[in-house]
């Protein structure tokens, strides 16, 4: 009985797996998966977001996860990946450890794009008050908001970058 019930749940599991599986990849246009699969040749897809006209993949390569963002048009914007403190750049670390001295930094991401080059992009938390900057790597600020602190209050990079990447779309 117990292996007839084990064999019913592990079909079951494959069967949403692929169902799960199939709905994200028929939603993306031919063209963007295209554009994916032609920039990241040799990397091991995990999933996709779709946030407005933005298609974020998220991907490994090796050992390290990232996010490739596109737009509708399959047109690459750029990739990103979290990070951990030690590899930001020391103008980067300065500004935050001397300009925001009464918040903890709580995450960090790089975003690297082909039209405005390299940035961090930092959340920073105090007891009041959540802080998001987007900074370049000498250390000036570029963007930031600041938003009082709520039991629900939580941003993903991947909005915000999207959010960056959509207003440079817009801008051209």
């Amino acid at each position: 009985m117990k292996k007839i019930i084990s064999a019913v749940t592990v079909s079951l599991c494959c069967l949403l797996h692929t169902t799960v599986l199939n709905a994200q990849t028929s939603t993306v246009p031919a063209v963007v998966k295209e554009s994916f699969n032609n920039h990241f040749k040799n990397s091991q897809f995990s999933r996709f977001v779709q946030l407005g006209d933005i298609y974020v993949f998220v991907f490994s390569q090796g050992e390290e996860y990232r996010d490739a963002y596109f737009t509708k048009d399959g047109e690459f914007k750029g990739v990103g990946r979290y990070i951990p403190a030690s590899m930001l750049p020391i103008m980067v670390r300065e500004k935050i450890e001397g300009s925001y001295y009464d918040y903890k930094l709580s995450e960090l991401y790089q975003y690297d794009c082909t039209e405005n080059g390299l940035c961090f992009c930092a959340i920073l938390k105090n007891d009041k008050y959540k802080l998001i900057l987007r900074m370049t790597p000498a250390g000036e600020v570029i963007a930031d908001q600041k938003t009082r602190i709520k039991a629900d209050n939580h941003n993903s990079y991947s909005a915000i970058v999207s959010d960056l990447t959509r207003k440079s779309v817009v801008s051209k």
